[in-house]
């Protein structure tokens, strides 16, 4: 593919160094954060996050990826986009302001009437960048997207540690989404110097809805649903449970999401434009799928076996009830990726009406999940999200073992040497590491014993993506 995989390759490259920094970033605040407030004050935060999610995505339409995937843009695309965001952020807005009172009321939490009215100004700002990311990644340019989501990640996690080592409470929260959001607005439009025309085209508008209102509808459908598992726990149980369950997605989404996010950054812009040849497409899922497993089989396994240590050293003893929610929810950190991957085909190619009614299908299995679990507390819970996470992966091949003969079992093939090499590696630095009475130690050493171990017998099994990851790192060097 010539100048299209160098452009890939350096895409890939700033889209990794974007995605690796903020999560990093995040999650080392995250951490601090956790120690200086309670469970109680993330579960709040929690159980409104589910409205912002929605409203974000509401903003959104699907145009983000409607842009991506046009192949004749305009500034006229751009431009009406642009409005129809801020017009429906601000709508959204005085739509939350006005029914937080009965949120609070659902939840029983008083402390959430001003919380949404502050923490949902964000919706307001962030509809200002889904054109300016648009067209970044259309031009494969990820440089941008980096220096903005590290700067503001920075600034944003000073803002919120300070604010809570000031006894701010579940405010330091709030400010820390803020300032995040607020910086990174001005850094886009700062960097990618565009300006838009003052117009909206009806035209434009109904070309890019046609293909973005399924795409809403099927993010709203998965927002609502995978969020629905907070919801009830936020309802049936306590704020601090709700805290206990949101620290557990932290650090499951570290991994996650980052191979994820890079996924659908990098390979979408790639697949759109090979989406017309098979054999060519096919590479693409195939290369993606082997590098996820080969990135994320370890990860998980040593999350599986050290979470315990992990949590008492970096949360402390109050937040001990989040490890077992954590070793359930690591088979996640695998199939959020696969989603990633299987679903970018089918955007590629346009078909966002079967994206749509493979979300359909997935929601039907969610609520029975919930119905049947319930009632018997936050492990079952969580053992029904993961239940029904697998079975998302599946339904969610279905269309790419139709269409490119590469479907779930031909998927887990290929996954399987990962899994297989990540379990020589782990197992055993867990029984050494275990003898070992300083939990820092165990941590320390942990990691430096699994990634020898797993870069060894990657080596000797002669994986493709270790000496392609090496490669990589050789040049830029």
């Amino acid at each position: 593919m010539g100048a299209l995989e160098n452009q890939t390759k350096k895409g890939l490259v700033w889209s990794s160094i974007d995605k690796f920094s903020t999560l990093i970033i995040q999650f080392s605040v995250g951490i601090v954060l956790a120690r200086l407030l309670s469970p109680e004050d993330f579960g709040l935060i929690g159980m409104i996050t589910i409205l912002i999610s929605i409203s974000q995505c509401l903003v959104d339409s699907g145009f983000y990826t409607a842009l991506v995937q046009k192949k004749n843009i305009t500034n006229v695309d751009y431009s009406t986009i642009l409005f129809f965001n801020i017009v429906v952020a601000f709508l959204l807005y005085f739509i939350l302001y006005l029914t937080a009172d009965y949120i609070a009321v659902f939840y029983q939490e008083p402390l959430l009437i001003d919380l949404i009215k502050v923490v949902s100004l964000n919706i307001i700002i962030l509809s200002t960048t889904v054109v300016h990311k648009a067209m970044l990644s259309k031009k494969i340019d990820f440089r941008i997207q980096a220096i903005a989501h590290i700067i503001s990640s920075v600034v944003g996690g000073i803002i919120g540690i300070y604010a809570a080592f000031n006894d701010h409470g579940v405010w330091a929260l709030v400010y820390h989404t803020l300032s995040r959001g607020i910086l990174a607005s001005l850094l886009y439009w700062f960097l990618n110097r565009w300006t838009p025309s003052i117009v909206f085209s009806k035209a434009s508008f109904k070309a890019l809805f046609s293909f973005g209102s399924k795409l809403m509808l099927s993010e709203l459908l998965k927002i609502f649903f995978r969020n629905l598992f907070i919801i009830i726990i936020g309802k049936v149980y306590k704020a601090e449970e709700l805290g206990y369950y949101t620290r557990a997605s932290l650090f499951k989404q570290v991994p996650g999401t980052l191979v994820g996010n890079i996924l659908q950054s990098v390979t979408f812009p790639l697949m759109v434009k090979v989406i017309d040849n098979n054999e060519k497409a096919k590479h693409v899922l195939v290369r993606s799928t082997k590098l996820t497993g080969f990135v994320l089989f370890p990860v998980i396994l040593w999350l599986l076996f050290f979470a315990k240590p992990l949590i008492l050293v970096l949360l402390t003893q109050k937040w001990l009830p989040t490890v077992l929610l954590l070793q359930i929810l690591c088979l996640d950190i695998l199939f959020h990726p696969m989603q990633y991957i299987n679903l970018n085909y089918l955007n590629a190619k346009g078909r966002s009406d079967l994206f749509l009614k493979l979300e359909m299908l997935k929601n039907i299995f969610t609520v029975i999940a919930i119905l049947i679990t319930y009632k018997f507390g936050l492990v079952a819970m969580t053992v029904g999200y993961i239940s029904v996470s697998c079975l998302s992966f599946f339904i969610n091949s279905y269309y790419t073992g139709t269409y490119v003969k590469y479907g779930a079992l031909k998927q887990l093939a290929d996954l399987s040497p990962y899994a297989i090499a990540a379990s020589f590696a782990v197992i055993p630095s867990f029984f050494i590491c275990f003898f070992i009475p300083s939990m820092p130690v165990q941590l320390v050493t942990g990691v430096a014993l699994c990634a020898i171990f797993y870069i060894s017998i990657a080596y000797t099994m002669k994986f493709q993506e270790l000496f392609e990851i090496k490669r990589i790192i050789l040049n830029k060097i």
